[in-house]
């Protein structure tokens, strides 16, 4: 009990890992995201503000140069009026005026824009052609002003509106938490914009600082980081829950595991403790009904007397490799099985299945050696299948193995011809025997034409190739003449025989021989009649079960 109670805590506790670490992770890196992106916000707010201002020095100076280039450098009303019109045209001039040396407007249109102040920077001999100022009324009012000389004593100045700077610079959610200073090198501050955050020592801001390449003119933008950080609130949401789905996700996967494991461990014991056993389907001859064999089938029997259908555990045997030791305790019981009664019928053939996974080497060889090769089952009585429901990964070396059993003697039959990835591919490489035809095309037999064609034209290609046709499936009188008119000449299925244990196998297979020399034979249209034991032996097996059974 208490290692059940540590084994549940420790489940709880993965989950709880799993659930908490991408939540950690993803909240670490969704923080440095959305300090990358307000940092890359700031740095295109502050390019913004700084290509504004650039226009609008630009503007001015071009303004400022067409009236010095035509000779609008008095204050005649003609002058005075091409001021006016020039800032009147302007979007961001609001006054075009002259100043004398000493900063003082001497005129300025329109009138209106000469509030205050009046004075000017002093413009001295040796000052750029091209001075850049802001003009302060010593409280919150400020204007930039952009003067071109005209000569020692006189400059065109243009006095720049206030809103010329006023855009919509950054992303909605940095609009009041965010501040953008526009000053010139000289340290005066040429417009501010501020939201409802200030920045304080105690805040943590994302600052970007640009400079002008063309005029005194540098750009400060801070943006709070708690805004930036509140932009992916969203995300954070979504990854919670993710995470918390991921949490109950492998809490799930982990219950299902130790399903798995303990259903894992169970299979290893039947394995280790020899409870797979043979189960025998009779083949038979179509013409003579005689018994011709039959092919072994897998069936797990329970210590409690309970029955295993093979579609329940052989994908699993073939994916850990138990497949392989499940053989060898197949192809060992049947020479305890049946070898007294192959052994005085060597006519009788003993077909074993085999998966892809035994033609990756050459282990099976010494399986088969060591198995049959002192038994009084003969190789020449032994037909090994091989399906194409599984791909084999090396053509090859299949054909190699394949040509080491029949080298010995024992045939080989493809199996599930049509159904799986070989096609004909595999009758023209592996040098197959003998092709046995699903039962999936034999069903079908006077219902469908097409499957009926399919089951001829197979037929057909076998004759042709010479090789030994078996069908699997048959179930109806109809069927068997159908199959006697085209050639065939072994079958198997359930109009015969179900697979069945060796006790009723032998019974079947003595009372088969045994009706052939009282030249009696075995009728083909409905199943021979045996034992009461084999009926309640075979009553819980499922035929569809049967069909999975044919890779083991």
């Amino acid at each position: 009990m208490k290692l059940r109670w540590l084994k549940w805590l420790r489940l709880l506790g993965l989950s709880a890992v799993v659930t908490a670490v991408p939540i950690a992770a993803a909240d670490y890196v969704l923080s440095q995201h959305a300090i990358s992106t307000g940092q890359a916000e700031a740095d295109s707010m502050a390019e913004r503000y700084l290509a504004r201002a650039e226009t609008t020095v630009a503007e001015a100076l071009r303004v400022l140069a067409d009236l010095r280039t035509g000779g609008r450098v008095t204050c005649s009303l003609a002058d005075r009026t091409a001021f006016g019109m020039a800032a009147f045209n302007s979007e961001f001039i609001v006054q075009v005026g002259l100043t004398d040396e000493a900063g003082t407007l001497i005129c300025g249109e329109p009138m209106g824009a000469l509030a205050a102040p009046a004075r000017l920077p002093v413009a001295e001999k040796g000052d750029p052609s091209v001075m850049l100022s802001v003009l302060s009324d010593g409280k919150d009012r400020r204007q930039a002003v952009v003067t071109l000389r005209v000569d020692d004593r006189m400059r065109l100045v243009a006095r720049l509106a206030a809103r010329a700077l006023d855009i919509e610079a950054g992303a909605g959610y940095f609009e009041d938490s965010s501040v953008a200073s526009v000053y010139l090198d000289d340290g005066s501050e040429w417009s501010k914009f501020a939201g409802k955050w200030t920045e304080s020592d105690q805040s943590s801001a994302l600052v970007s600082m640009v400079s002008s390449e063309r005029y005194p003119i540098k750009v400060r933008v801070a943006v709070d980081e708690a805004a930036a950080q509140k932009s992916i609130a969203g995300l954070r949401t979504i990854t919670i829950i993710l995470s918390t789905l991921a949490g109950l996700g492998v809490f799930i996967i982990v219950i299902w595991s130790m399903w798995r494991q303990s259903d894992g461990d169970s299979f290893s014991r039947a394995v280790d403790n020899h409870e797979f056993i043979p189960y025998y389907q009779p083949v038979f001859d179509l013409m003579t009904g005689e018994i011709r064999g039959c092919e072994v089938l897998v069936r797990w029997l329970r210590p409690d007397g309970t029955m295993v259908p093979p579609g329940q555990f052989l994908a699993y045997a073939e994916a850990t490799g138990a497949i392989r030791d499940i053989t060898r305790q197949l192809m060992t019981q049947t020479v305890a099985d049946v070898s007294d009664i192959y052994d005085k019928n060597p006519g009788l053939k003993l077909a074993i299945n085999l998966t892809a996974m035994h033609f990756n080497d050459l282990e099976i060889m010494d399986d088969i050696k060591r198995i049959y090769g002192n038994s009084k089952i003969r190789y020449e009585q032994l037909c090994f299948e091989v399906t194409e429901q599984h791909p084999l990964k090396d053509l090859a070396l299949s054909r190699a193995i394949i040509g080491r059993i029949q080298a010995l003697g024992a045939s080989v039959a493809l199996d599930d011809v049509g159904t799986g990835h070989g096609g004909l591919a595999y009758l023209q490489k592996l040098g197959v025997d003998i092709i046995k035809i699903d039962k999936m095309f034999i069903d079908h037999i006077g219902t469908d034409h097409s499957s009926q064609t399919i089951v001829d034209t197979l037929v057909e290609l076998g004759h042709q190739l010479g090789l030994g046709i078996v069908a699997e499936g048959v179930e109806r009188p109809d069927q068997v003449e159908h199959l006697k008119s085209i050639g065939v000449v072994q079958a198997q299925g359930y109009i015969y025989s179900p697979p069945i244990p060796v006790k009723a196998f032998r019974e079947f297979v003595l009372k088969s021989l045994e009706s052939t020399k009282s030249g009696l034979g075995a009728r083909t249209d409905k199943p021979v009649e045996v034992s009461d034991s084999f009926a309640s032996l075979t009553v819980s097996v499922d035929e569809d079960d049967d069909e999975e059974a044919d890779a083991a």
